[in-house]
């Protein structure tokens, strides 16, 4: 899988480019070393293909990318697009659940601009006692 060089430097794509970077990539390099061409080159075309092949595949990419890195920092493991609260550590969702079991979400945000809200109407109220 790797005998052939760095993947993201045939495509010259960075370590985390998107699926559709990888694409653009590899479609320009295809048109450039195409067989068919005038300077065309079979054995980049057929380098280019596997390396598209694997980046594009979320499972070769994440092997390919545990054997060259390996296993130090992989920066494929957030590939799949999940919810902001599972990716990100600083994002913490509260559930309020009720008796009657309905369940209430509220975001830091939420929480804060109420926060922000209690303690602007706190002010106006014990300024106007004044």
């Amino acid at each position: 899988m790797g005998s052939n060089g760095n993947y993201y430097r045939i495509l010259d794509v960075p370590y985390d480019a998107t699926f559709s970077e990888i694409k653009e990539a590899y479609r320009k390099k295809v048109k450039e070393v195409h067989p068919d061409k005038e300077k065309g080159n079979a054995e980049q075309f057929k380098k280019v293909k596997e390396a598209y092949e694997t980046l594009k595949n979320v499972v070769k990419r994440k092997r390919y990318d545990d054997l060259l890195f390996k296993n130090t920092h992989n920066v494929t493991d957030n590939l799949k697009q999940e919810n902001p609260a599972k990716t990100n550590p600083y994002i913490n969702i509260i559930k309020i659940q009720s008796k009657n079991r309905k369940q209430a979400s509220f975001s830091p945000v939420i929480i804060n601009a109420a926060f922000i809200l209690i303690g602007i109407l706190g002010n106006t109220y014990l300024n106007k006692k004044k």
